[in-house]
């Protein structure tokens, strides 16, 4: 059985630190559950594994959102971790995905609040650095915004790497075999309350035709996700083009009617 070298431990950290400053900043995609857990299992030797996993949890958060501030689970972290762990202890990236990546998404909301009440601190000092036009005060108190927020991502993924894998090769020891059934059982189930977030913020009713057509494609005629997804985004490419044509139509009318 593989064990995670300190190296590796280091590089993954440095991606959960630096994926949470990515989303607040350039947004490149860092933060993103897919591609981490992907760059987790590259790490670690198994991609494959990493994309289950990520895709796993991404499918359980499809419509989720953090509107207004709100702290939502953090899959992101948490499937580094059952990323690097599962697979280096042989454990079902679906099950592990269930029972480990989701139990430690919903703690690690905590995290996430904490690193917003600690910047207060800084943000504080900068208001004050208004007052006396401190500019190069009130850049400092920004720049040390970043400790907090990737300190929330980078440290339990650093401590439970370093320290967890015990942990793991104990409870998969342990766990009687219908319990782990069970774990692999809510994560085939755990996607489909992504899917049902989603699909409530869709608008489902207003164009249905989609949907059926979706669902034809994918359970009548067996096209793959990627074959349903590029349909799709031909039909979104359609609709946009449709809306903004006709405004230019009009306009054409109208000019037309003027002229006349």
């Amino acid at each position: 059985m593989a064990e995670l070298n300190f190296f590796q431990i280091l590089l993954i950290t440095a991606w959960a630190f630096w994926g949470i400053i990515d989303s607040l900043s350039w947004g490149i995609g860092m933060n993103g559950a897919i591609l981490a857990c992907l760059f987790t299992g590259v790490v670690v030797g198994n991609p494959t594994y990493g994309l289950i996993v990520g895709g796993t949890l991404q499918m359980t958060q499809l419509g989720a959102g953090t509107y207004g501030g709100a702290s939502i689970p953090n899959i992101t972290s948490s499937g580094m971790i059952t990323t690097a762990l599962g697979a280096t202890t042989g454990a079902d990236p679906v099950t592990f995905s269930a029972s480990i990546g989701v139990a430690l998404a919903a703690l690690f909301t905590q995290l996430d609040i904490l690193a917003r009440f600690s910047n207060t601190a800084f943000q504080h000092i900068a208001d004050r650095y208004v007052e006396e036009g401190n500019t190069k005060g009130i850049e400092l108190m920004n720049h040390l915004g970043i400790i907090p927020w990737g300190l929330s991502r980078g440290l339990p993924v650093f401590v439970l790497l370093l320290f967890g894998q015990g942990l793991v090769d104990t409870l998969m020891a342990i766990l009687p075999q219908w319990l782990m059934d069970g774990f692999k059982l809510a994560g085939g189930l755990l996607p489909v309350v992504g899917f049902a977030i989603l699909l409530r913020y869709l608008p489902v009713t207003k164009k249905p035709q989609y949907v059926i057509l979706g669902f034809v494609l994918a359970a009548y005629l067996g096209m793959a996700t990627l074959g349903v997804a590029l349909v799709g985004l031909c039909a979104a490419l359609l609709v946009f083009q449709n809306a903004t044509a006709a405004p230019a139509a009009a306009s054409n009318v109208g000019g037309d009617d003027y002229e006349d």
